[in-house]
């Protein structure tokens, strides 16, 4: 794969993690239960993520939750494993640490679904895509209101 102006090749493929964490995968999961166990320490001894500041612009401006207000404490509630508390702060939290915890531990397989999901927005006609986002759009917004 050719890399710019320039003439120069990759032998290998672009990656975020250092040589150590490719090459070694135990090294990677340690790292990640290393990075959970740190966040779980952090919320077990602050309850800042409960009652901090609101740094959310949508609501410092309307008075009122966006969509992804309440992800924080999703977050802090989750690491210390009260699954109901996390959902009642919002939903997607959960769905994104599961995401995020996906892309850390496997980065490679995390590319290839991306890259299926990609083909198949671009495979569908034109308007499957205007109504996939259109319905996207109503979701948030229904969320959105529902919480209002």
């Amino acid at each position: 794969m050719k890399t710019g102006a320039g003439s120069q090749v990759r032998t290998r493929p672009l990656s975020y993690w250092p040589a150590l964490f490719r090459e070694i995968p135990v090294a990677r999961y340690a790292l990640v239960l290393f990075v959970t166990a740190l966040t779980w320490v952090g919320a077990r001894r602050t309850e800042g993520y409960t009652s901090g500041p609101i740094l959310c612009p949508f609501r410092l401006i309307t008075g009122h939750q966006c969509p992804f207000c309440g992800t924080t404490r999703s977050f802090g509630a989750l690491v210390q494993g009260d699954i109901s508390g996390s959902i009642a702060y919002n939903p997607s939290g959960i769905l994104l640490s599961i995401v995020i915890l996906f892309w850390m531990i496997s980065p490679v397989k995390f590319r290839a679904v991306r890259t299926r999901i990609a083909e198949f927005w671009w495979r569908i006609s034109e308007l499957a895509r205007w109504m996939l986002l259109a319905l996207m759009i109503a979701l948030v917004w229904g969320y959105t209101l529902a919480r209002w």
